[in-house]
């Protein structure tokens, strides 16, 4: 049997008895950060690759340099600097306990933006993440702070938004502080899934049933669904609307009823960046990670350690093995309330299930190991949210093979990992000494990872958070840096406000530098290309500038150009 590591009672407006209280949270004590009306690109706890979105996207009407205001009286607090994830982004603490954040900025107010930029200077070092002492920068509500933009992690013009616990730093739903955004759309659900309770999430095919809406509420085609299982759990792929926008959005809450009596459910709220990743255990990732949808789990598999589950009356599970028909009703709303119904039943079908067999089982809440002479590794207790009948291949590479070790088959893409483990592989051909230092290990598996090395006593290490197919290859080649904008060695950029260059590399960019005339220069990165833009730091006059980009496996790669100015 899975084992469950629910606690608490759920929201569930409709019995007296399984009410938590009302969120206490402030009302209206946030204003919008921007002065045009709140749009969602994308809503609290939507399901995002290996995390769930800790804020809500405002679309900033398909535009960079809108301005952008404080949402309350405070302090800017925190400034991170980034061409990943938030990209441009302030923090400002409230004296009522919240902390909220604005990300993707393109710049800051003049003063904040010079003090940044002071602070980048003194440590060479663009990318930065700043704590800012709580006199430096008061400012009141709707004060300005910044300019929108698309910097870091950010696939289109937009302001990440979120409101944070100040003490715990949980990231909160804001949709749930009162804001004005109409919606009167309730969410929208497409299939369910029956999951077989005595087996692994991981060592079975859920079966997957589409629904249909008929007089308001969403039903199975057959009213009762036999399944196999003594012991059933419940899936959900649903997604929510908005009034005012045609996004999809994820849903806040789901109550479980097994013959009309609340068993569990969850509710997304007040996840921490500590626990997001376990949204690879709330989800069935197998299904996700080879093309299906995503399917939201009503109970929790062994390893999974997410709040956001709660009892009422039950575990998550339905108990078939009476043999008679279970009806089962999932109520699904969003954080305004609005709601949606799905009724089904289940009933067990009497057949046989066959037993699992494996060799080599690895389980959640333990220590695996895995190792022989040429590969071992190892999983720490937290690594696995259950267990895996795992397998291992060795496939020769091939004598044309760039690969300096054989291929080693490490089960699957398909199951999630917690953590990081460490991998060591041994080399099967000669590597020359001056090479030894250029070795990168790849893992190949829905998508490529690319890693450097550290060689110990004949072995070779890397730090991977998924499983796959994994070799050694020696990387010699250089990264390229390639001008943009026509600008060749030795131009006038008298009237140039910018200088930009690519970067790129085959194993992937681990660091750059950029120096004028001997001295750092401030280069910022988007993707791969890096800007600077002329200020101060580059007087009138003739001048060199040397630029060094170091790849994964250290190899560096250095172009020098002259220009006047």
């Amino acid at each position: 049997m899975i084992k469950r590591i629910f606690g608490l009672c759920i929201l569930v407006p409709q019995l007296l008895h399984a009410q938590l209280p009302e969120k206490n949270y402030p009302q209206g004590y946030f204003r919008n950060p921007l002065n045009v009306p709140i749009q969602l690109a994308g809503n609290y706890g939507e399901l995002r690759p290996n995390h769930f979105h800790a804020g809500i996207d405002i679309k900033t009407q398909q535009q960079e340099n809108l301005p952008v205001y404080a949402a309350a009286d405070g302090y800017v607090s925190r400034i991170g600097v980034s061409h990943t994830g938030y990209g441009n982004i302030v923090y400002i603490t409230h004296p009522n306990g919240y902390t909220t954040t604005y990300g993707h900025l393109n710049r800051f107010f003049p003063a904040l933006e010079q003090y940044v930029k002071q602070q980048q200077y003194a440590a060479e070092s663009w990318a930065t993440d700043l704590k800012i002492p709580a006199d430096k920068f008061p400012v009141k509500k709707g004060e300005f702070i910044a300019w929108s933009g698309n910097t870091g992690g950010s696939a289109g013009p937009h302001v990440h938004f979120e409101v944070r616990d100040t003490h715990t730093e949980k990231p909160l739903n804001p949709l749930l502080f009162g804001f004005d955004i109409p919606d009167t759309k309730a969410p929208e659900v497409t299939r369910i899934a029956i999951y077989d309770m005595d087996r692994s999430v991981y060592d079975q095919t859920p079966l997957i049933l589409p629904v249909k809406k008929v007089e308001g509420e969403y039903v199975t085609v057959t009213p009762v669904v036999k399944v196999r299982a003594a012991v059933a759990g419940i899936g959900l792929n649903a997604v929510d609307r908005m009034s005012n926008a045609p996004n999809s959005y994820g849903i806040y809450e789901v109550v479980m009823f097994d013959k009309d009596v609340p068993n569990s459910g969850f509710q997304i709220d007040n996840i921490g960046f500590d626990e997001s990743r376990y949204i690879n255990a709330h989800v069935d990732y197998k299904l996700k990670k080879g093309g299906g949808p995503w399917m939201q789990l009503l109970f929790s598999v062994p390893g999974n350690k997410l709040g956001i589950y709660k009892d009422v009356q039950g575990d998550g599970t339905i108990d078939l093995s009476d043999g008679t028909p279970h009806p089962v009703k999932l109520l699904v709303k969003d954080a305004y309330g609005n709601s949606t119904t799905v009724k089904f039943s289940l009933q067990q079908s009497g057949e046989a299930i066959e037993p699992t067999k494996c060799a080599n089982t690895m389980f959640a809440e333990s220590r695996n190991i895995f190792e022989n002479n040429q590969v071992e590794f190892s999983l720490d207790e937290e690594a696995l949210y259950d267990r895996i009948c795992f397998n291992y291949a060795e496939i020769a590479a091939g004598e044309k093979s760039k690969s300096v070790s054989s291929i080693f088959r490490l089960h699957t893409a398909l199951i999630p990992i917690h953590d990081y483990f460490t991998l060591r592989i041994k080399p099967d051909r000669a590597i020359p000494a001056a090479l030894q230092n250029k070795v990168v290990m790849i893992r190949e598996g829905l998508g490529e990872t690319i890693v450097g090395t550290k060689l110990d006593n004949g072995w070779y290490t890397g730090e991977f958070r998924e499983l796959g197919n994994f070799h050694l290859e020696v990387d010699t080649v250089m990264p390229k840096i390639a001008l943009l904008g026509g600008v060749k060695n030795g131009a006038n950029l008298a009237k140039a406000a910018r200088l930009s260059f690519t970067i790129s590399d085959n194993s992937g960019i681990k660091a750059y530098k950029a120096e004028l005339d001997g001295k750092w220069l401030m280069f910022s990165r988007k993707g791969n290309t890096i800007t600077y833009t002329f200020d101060e730091h580059c007087k009138a006059g003739k001048h060199s500038l040397r630029l060094l980009v170091t790849d994964l496996a250290g190899n560096t790669k250095e172009q020098t150009i002259t220009f006047t100015r």
